[in-house]
């Protein structure tokens, strides 16, 4: 994920105050390598946390992330260091010290630390993140000790996002929109003109000669393939599989290759009659059906299964 903005760029010289400021001895106290410093969905933000603390010293919050983890360390510092802040130090006047370090991938050993200051309002939120750039020495200086700016190996990558599967289905085609005339006006009229009305009165439920798609015997096709449809989930076969079978069994009846044809467009996912409140696909293919009196046919919408819950536990 890359940043939706660019940080202010502060002084060098803020940095340096701010470290002669606080630098001292710490120990890491917390290193939890997929900490949830966001909820936001779809895509949780996780990041390596390690807090250093120290008596009578500011604590400070390395944070680690990899532009897959979610919302960046960029987009969300308020609330990342908000998150840290309530979650380990819930009693501490002001939220610990923030470096940040974003990780291009998991092998990047060039990007720079980063320290982060904001202002604190007077309800205890963030505001007004700066960025000042730091070298390995300095974050060193800070802590007192070397500083370790990889992503840690508890890292969990997220999975992979789910593939949509197709899911074919017997639609009425009343329950389809009405179809929009596009392209082919000798064939695709408005519904309620006169080559409409004409072609109704002289071609009822028979394929014109018009295109294609007035060609083809849409009432045969859609009673094959419903039944196919039908045959397919009762063996148990689901999603991209149907496609395969269906075509298989029609090419094993004998059809012709004119109707294997017309039924791939049925089948293929990519072609396949899709449509909710408008159409994706199918939108000629449907107005040939309707033109010949079609009561229902094989739609194909796409579903996402739900993504395996996250790992990472809010504080």
């Amino acid at each position: 994920m890359t940043s939706e903005m660019t940080p202010h760029a502060a002084s060098d010289a803020a940095a340096t105050r701010l470290l002669a400021a606080h630098a001292a001895p710490r120990s890491r106290t917390v290193d939890d390598h997929m900490f949830c410093g966001s909820e936001q969905h779809p895509a949780p933000g996780t990041f390596r946390l390690q807090l250093f603390t120290a008596a009578d010293v500011r604590p400070v919050a390395l944070v680690v992330q990899t532009l897959e983890s979610g919302p960046s360390l960029v987009n969300r510092a308020e609330e990342y260091a908000l998150s840290v802040w309530r979650c380990h130090r819930p009693d501490d006047v002001e939220p610990p010290l923030w470096i940040q370090r974003q990780l291009d991938d998991l092998d990047d050993d060039t990007s720079p630390f980063q320290l982060v200051t904001f202002e604190v309002t007077s309800d205890h939120e963030l505001a007004a993140p700066r960025w000042h750039r730091l070298t390995d020495a300095q974050v060193e200086q800070l802590l007192g000790q070397r500083a370790d700016g990889g992503r840690g190996d508890g890292y969990r990558p997220p999975a992979a996002e789910p593939e949509e599967i197709p899911v074919y289905e017997i639609t009425p085609l009343a329950a389809l929109p009405q179809p929009r005339p596009f392209r082919q006006p000798s064939c695709m009229p408005g519904t309620r003109s006169w080559r409409r009305l004409l072609f109704w009165r002289t071609y009822p439920a028979r394929p014109a000669l018009c295109c294609w798609y007035h060609q083809q015997d849409w009432t045969r096709l859609s009673d094959t393939a419903t039944a196919l449809v039908e045959a397919a989930q009762n063996d148990g076969v689901t999603g991209p599989d149907i496609a395969s079978y269906v075509l298989d069994k029609a090419q094993a009846a004998g059809l012709s290759d004119g109707d294997v044809d017309a039924l791939h467009t049925l089948f293929s996912p990519a072609l396949g009659i899709c449509a909710t409140s408008g159409f994706t696909n199918g939108q000629h293919r449907v107005q040939a059906m309707r033109d010949q009196g079609v009561s229902r046919t094989v739609t194909v919408r796409w579903h996402t299964p739900e993504p395996p819950p996250s790992e990472s536990e809010p504080c």
